[in-house]
């Protein structure tokens, strides 16, 4: 019986329980648990040893699924303005959340350290620069904003030829590295709860009640940040589209009380395919056509996360953000949530990424792993949400909503069979 328990109790449940021991741990032992930082340091390792592989894949393989939306030009290009337009909205709600919170004011991480960053040039006077020469160089350095845009560039190609043999080709290789890089990053993952424990256990050690103030702090922060989209932002885009925002959410709730309990876009998939046909009055080959990628690339959580994860982070250290890096912290957020995996836990590593990319240390990713799984839940469910509202968007716009279907709202278990 224990045994088939043990078996069942998820990864985000032992990397809770992990961060849970090693705070008491570490409080209870004190200074002298620093004897754990090798732990610690060998899986902040395993996690950059993971970094450049999968955002290299992982946004190849995401971009390059738009094709699906080649067949209706129209459709595609609207969702994908909803797309860039709600991404980018999520990431300045999440950066004026943290702005006004300052969840990581008073945790003080550096130890005494100072830390500074590098002076980030203008954007556009940078530009060029973000253009790798060779890309393998790129690689080899670890330059990762000139990984993310060859990659991009290679998604988007890859997406004008994947109805061509060689297309098809590259594009099989790419999904099967992309497998491969996920599969050695669900091994680190299961790890996590060793790592996070070791670590989140030197830090308890020296710093006491500062992490658990800070962590609260943080969990505030993204759950505010995620009413304000949900309840503020999604019903001014569905008025704007002259939808109701009721019947909206009477009718999208199944799929978002499914996206809550499983942690999984993917896994919520025929759910929000079948209500946005069925409750949302979405034409059928538009759902196909748009809720496979959006369930990959339309991450608003990962969105208003990051700029969320960067300020704390910043604020521990006693770093400060310049305008320019504050803007480069949303645009960095809206591109690595095309990276993001559909999958319960996807976005740690997208996040330790772009934390990486701006200089920050990654000793606060333990403590998003150690309450990640509070984050996920809310987070799945507003990505979910998000999907649904674009889709019915766009089909509002076009005019090719099934309004009376629409405004019925059947009952969630008549509708989802």
């Amino acid at each position: 019986m224990s045994e088939n328990k043990q078996r069942k109790l998820s990864i985000a449940a032992k990397i809770f329980i992990g961060m849970v021991l090693g705070g008491i741990t570490g409080y209870l032992v004190g200074p002298r648990i620093d004897i754990l930082q090798p732990i610690g340091d060998v899986f902040i390792r395993l996690l950059r040893m993971c970094m450049y592989p999968l955002i290299f894949f992982s946004i190849i393989s995401g971009v390059s699924e738009i094709s699906d939306m080649t067949r209706l030009k129209k459709v595609g290009f609207s969702f994908m303005s909803y797309w860039a337009v709600s991404s980018a909205l999520a990431g300045v709600i999440g950066l004026l959340v943290a702005q006004y919170i300052q969840p990581g004011v008073g945790v003080n991480l550096s130890g005494g350290e100072t830390y500074t960053l590098a002076e980030t040039p203008d954007i556009v006077s940078s530009f060029v620069q973000w253009i790798p020469q060779n890309p393998f160089s790129a690689l080899a350095q670890g330059n990762l904003i000139q990984i993310i845009v060859f990659a991009l560039i290679a998604g988007v190609v890859l997406a004008g030829m994947k109805n061509t043999p060689s297309g098809r080709m590259v594009s099989e290789g790419v999904g099967a590295l992309n497998h491969l890089v996920m599969k050695i990053v669900n091994w680190v993952i299961q790890l996590a709860p060793f790592g996070v424990f070791a670590l989140i256990a030197v830090m308890a050690g020296s710093l006491g009640s500062q992490v658990i103030g800070g962590v609260m702090k943080m969990l505030g922060s993204i759950w505010l940040a995620i009413g304000i989209v949900i309840f503020f932002l999604y019903p001014v885009v569905l008025k704007l589209f002259g939808l109701s925002p009721v019947r909206f959410y009477k009718n999208v709730y199944p799929a978002m009380i499914m996206a809550a309990s499983t942690c999984s876009s993917a896994a919520t998939l025929p759910v929000t395919m079948s209500v946005s046909k069925d409750r949302m009055g979405i034409p059928e080959d538009m759902v196909g056509m748009l809720a496979p990628p959006a369930a990959t690339i339309n991450m608003h959580a990962t969105c208003l996360e990051i700029p969320i994860y960067a300020l704390f982070a910043a604020q521990a250290y006693g770093i400060e953000f310049s305008t320019t890096q504050l803007m480069l912290v949303i645009l960095l957020g809206v591109v690595s949530s095309v990276g993001s995996a559909a999958v319960p836990g996807g976005g740690v590593v997208m996040d330790a990424i772009v934390l990486e990319l701006m200089g920050l240390p990654l000793e606060v990713i333990p403590i998003i792993y150690g309450v990640y799984v509070l984050i996920d839940m809310p987070g799945t469910m507003l990505n979910v949400t998000g999907d649904t509202v674009g889709m019915a968007s766009v089909a509002s716009w076009l005019k090719e909503l099934n309004t009376k279907l629409f405004n019925s709202a059947k009952d969630a278990l008549t509708a989802t069979k």
